[in-house]
C-alpha cells in the first residue's frame, strides 16, 4: 500500500517541479540518506538481534546507540561540509536541512530495530503507512506557489520528526524500553566489536548504493540528478518484489545447510535458473513498456528517463543475480566471500562510474550495467569453485537476457505504428515461451 501511495505522490511531485528541481529535491533525500547509512556504523542488526535474544538489554542500547550514532553523525557533518566545500552545491539552509533529516532519523531508526528486534512488525508498518498517506496529503494540499525543493523536503523532514515521536511514545506506553543503561564506552565498544564487518562492507557498497547522486552532481547537473532519481523510483516495485523472494527462501535454505546438504546443493543447481528467469521476466516486461508509461502519466520534460529506466531495469536483474549468490553464500556459512565479492567489484566498477557520470544519467545507467556484467564472470566463477554448484540451464538464460536486452534496446528505435499492439505481441511470445519451458521442466528439475 506504501508503495502504491508513494508512486501517486511522485507523479504528483514531478507535475509540480520541473526534472532540475526534481533533481535538487531527490539529492537532498540522498545526501541525508547517506549521512544515515554511514552514521549507522553497521550497528543496526546487531541491535535487531541484540534485543531479540535479550529484551532486557533494549534500554541500553538504544540509549548509547543514540549517542553512538549521534557523535558518528557530527564528525561525519563536518566531514561533509569539508567535501561541499571543494565538490558540492549544497547552499547554507540545504545543509542545515540535510543534517537535521539525518540527526530525525537517528532516533527513529533505532526505534523501529527496537520493535524489529521483538518482533512486533505491525506498529511500525502502520506508521510508515500513515507517513506515506500524510505526505501524500501534503503534496497535494500544499498551495502551488509554494511549492519548491526546500519546502517539500522541510515538510518530508517534519514528517520523519512526527514518526520518529509516535514510535518512542508507543515503546514507553507498553513498556518496551526495558532494562538499565550501562557505560557507554562498554557498551559501544561491544557494539562496535560486532558490527565492524558490516560497516566494512555498507563502506565498500556506497558507490553503488549512495554516491550515485553525488557523482552527478560533481561531473553532470541536477536535471540528470533527477532523471537517475526517477528511474530509481520507477524500478522500485520490481526490486522489491526481486528481494522479497529472495527473503523468503533465506531460511530455508540456512535451514537445509544443516540439515541435508546434498538437498541443498540439488535445489539450488536445479532451481536458481527459474529465479533468474522469474526476474528476466519482470525486467523484460518492465523495460518493454515503460516509454509508453512514462509518456502517459508523466510530463514531457521527463521523457529522457525512459532510458534511464531502461538500463537501469537491466542492471537491477545483474544485481538480482548477485543478491541470490550472496543469499546462498549466506546460507551456507560463506559470509566471507560475500565481503571478497564487494571488495572487488567496487575496486573495478567505482571508476567506471564516476567516469560514466560524465555523461549523465544515461552514462552512468550504462555504466551500472557494463560493470555489473563484466563482474558476473568473477562472481559465478567464486560461486562455483566455493560451494562446486552448476548451475542447470544458466548458459541459455543469460543468452537469452542478452537477446531480450537487445529486442527491448530496438523496440522503441523501430516500432513507430501500433506501438502497443506490436510490442503486445513481443510480450506474448517471450511470457508464452518462458511460461512453457517453466510449465515442462519445473516440477522434474526441483523433484
Amino acid at each position: 500500500m506504501a508503495q502504491v501511495i508513494s508512486f501517486f505522490t511522485v507523479l504528483k511531485i514531478t507535475s509540480l517541479l520541473a526534472p532540475e528541481d526534481y533533481g535538487l529535491f531527490t539529492f537532498l533525500m540522498a545526501q541525508g540518506m547517506l549521512l544515515i547509512s554511514v552514521g549507522d556504523l553497521g550497528i543496526r542488526n546487531i541491535i535487531i538481534r541484540s534485543v531479540a535474544r535479550d529484551g532486557q538489554r533494549t534500554n541500553d542500547l538504544m540509549v548509547n546507540g543514540v549517542i553512538l550514532r549521534t557523535i558518528s553523525l557530527v564528525v561525519l557533518s563536518v566531514l561533509y561540509l569539508v567535501y561541499n566545500h571543494y565538490f558540492g552545491s549544497l547552499g547554507g539552509w540545504q545543509l542545515l536541512l540535510v543534517f537535521a533529516f539525518s540527526f530525525v532519523n537517528v532516533f527513529s531508526n533505532l526505534f523501529e530495530n527496537a520493535f524489529l528486534g521483538r518482533e512486533r512488525m505491525l506498529p511500525p508498518s502502520l506508521v510508515s503507512i500513515a507517513h506515506s498517506v500524510l505526505w501524500f496529503v501534503a503534496i497535494f494540499a500544499l498551495p502551488v506557489e509554494y511549492v519548491d525543493p526546500d519546502r517539500l523536503f522541510l515538510i518530508y523532514l517534519c514528517l520523519h520528526a512526527g514518526k520518529a515521536i509516535y514510535l518512542y511514545c508507543y515503546l514507553l506506553k507498553y513498556d518496551l524500553l526495558r532494562g538499565q543503561v550501562q557505560n557507554f564506552w562498554v557498551s559501544s565498544r561491544a557494539l562496535l566489536s560486532e558490527s565492524w564487518p558490516y560497516f566494512l562492507l555498507l563502506l565498500v557498497m556506497l558507490p553503488f548504493t549512495r554516491l550515485s547522486n553525488n557523482f552527478l552532481d560533481i561531473n553532470s547537473s541536477s536535471e540528470e540528478v533527477g532523471y537517475f532519481n526517477l528511474a530509481q523510483r520507477l524500478i522500485g516495485p520490481v526490486s522489491l518484489v526481486l528481494d522479497f523472494a529472495l527473503a523468503a527462501v533465506f531460511p530455508n535454505l540456512s535451514s537445509l545447510w544443516v540439515t541435508d546438504r546434498s538437498r541443498l546443493k540439488s535445489l539450488v543447481s536445479a532451481g536458481f535458473q527459474y529465479f533468474m528467469l522469474a526476474g528476466l521476466f519482470l525486467c523484460f516486461s518492465f523495460s518493454l513498456f515503460i516509454r509508453e508509461v512514462v509518456d502517459i502519466l508523466f510530463p514531457a520534460s521527463y521523457l529522457p528517463a525512459v532510458v534511464v529506466c531502461q538500463l537501469q531495469i537491466w542492471y537491477l536483474f545483474l544485481t538480482s543475480i548477485d543478491s541470490a549468490v550472496g543469499t546462498i553464500l549466506g546460507a551456507t556459512d560463506n559470509e566471507r566471500y560475500i565481503l571478497q565479492l564487494g571488495v572487488v567489484n567496487s575496486l573495478c566498477a567505482t571508476p567506471l562510474l564516476f567516469y560514466g557520470s560524465y555523461y549523465g544519467a544515461v552514462g552512468l545507467a550504462a555504466a551500472f550495467v557494463f560493470a555489473f556484467a563484466i563482474f558476473q564472470f568473477y562472481l559465478w566463477y567464486v560461486f562455483r569453485s566455493k560451494l562446486a554448484i552448476r548451475v542447470r540451464g544458466a548458459g541459455w538464460v543469460w543468452a537469452l537476457a542478452i537477446l531480450l536486452f537487445g529486442v527491448t534496446t530496438a523496440a522503441d528505435r523501430y516500432i513507430t505504428e501500433a506501438v502497443w499492439l506490436t510490442k503486445g505481441a513481443i510480450w506474448v511470445m517471450v511470457s508464452g515461451g518462458i511460461g512453457w519451458y517453466t510449465y515442462r521442466t519445473y516440477k522434474t528439475a526441483v523433484r
